[in-house]
């Protein structure tokens, strides 16, 4: 990677939370514990300088996030600058909130890529852990939709104790849904997600079935051609070495 003139690694990938509102209630969120007093979020106007700056320093990637980023009312005009500064733009989403027109809107405005996440493989733990009845049949609707557009059929499921076990019937519904792309990503422990770790974390003899169970499907789907991009992402408390993301204490250890 070439470095930055200032002698660090550009960022050439920029992740904007742009709100922390959100309509589901997801006990692993990474919000911060005090979000109902973050009302004061930036404006149009201040993202869009923020997307220039990025830029200038040798971003490429945009990824549009939260909280849910459909709360916000410019999110179109946010794509179309982000695009007009040459970003390729990805719409991170529970896909609640998310319509019809909302998706020409968007492909309109020149939104590269969608990502939509689910709670569960199943209507009632969904439910459960996303705090509305409504919403799996709602991400349902929308990744067909999301697809029947022309995008990428891309899915989210974030893993815990209480899904992981599961997880052969949630690649099941991946392939079901015609997805592309998949990441089964370990919950990690930020915000309500560490205040709820004692309920969330996998035992080791989870996370070792659940890689067997993975491996099983690549090996499938490499025969098939379906589900190319399969990934598996484990909570640090169970990896040799942390991740370098989110701020984490991965970063500046040099070991």
């Amino acid at each position: 990677m070439t470095q930055h003139k200032s002698g660090v690694n550009p960022p050439l990938w920029l992740l904007a939370e742009l709100t922390y509102r959100c309509p589901l209630q997801c006990p692993y969120c990474s919000n911060p514990l005090d979000f109902a007093q973050q009302e004061k979020e930036l404006s149009t106007e201040q993202w869009i300088e923020v997307f220039r700056q990025a830029r200038a320093m040798g971003s490429v990637q945009l990824g549009f996030s939260g909280g849910e980023p459909l709360t916000r009312k410019d999110l179109p005009e946010l794509i179309r600058a982000a695009r007009d500064l040459g970003f390729y733009t990805n719409l991170i989403t529970s896909g609640i909130g998310l319509t019809q027109n909302k998706l020409d809107a968007f492909a309109d405005a020149g939104l590269d890529h969608i990502q939509i996440s689910f709670q569960a493989s199943d209507e009632t733990l969904n439910a459960a852990l996303a705090g509305s009845k409504k919403a799996f049949q709602q991400k349902l609707e929308m990744a067909k939709a999301v697809k029947a557009h022309g995008y990428p059929m891309v899915l989210n499921f974030v893993l815990h104790r209480h899904n992981i076990d599961q997880i052969d019937k949630i690649i099941d519904l991946c392939i079901e849904l015609e997805a592309d792309d998949v990441e089964l990503a370990t919950c990690q422990f930020y915000g309500w997600a560490q205040l709820n770790r004692q309920g969330l974390l996998p035992t080791r003899e989870q996370i070792a079935r659940a890689e067997g169970i993975v491996q099983q499907y690549r090996e499938r789907m490499s025969a098939t051609g379906n589900l190319t991009n399969l990934l598996f992402v484990t909570p640090d408390y169970y990896e040799e070495r942390p991740k370098g993301c989110m701020g984490g204490w991965g970063r500046s250890s040099s070991a």
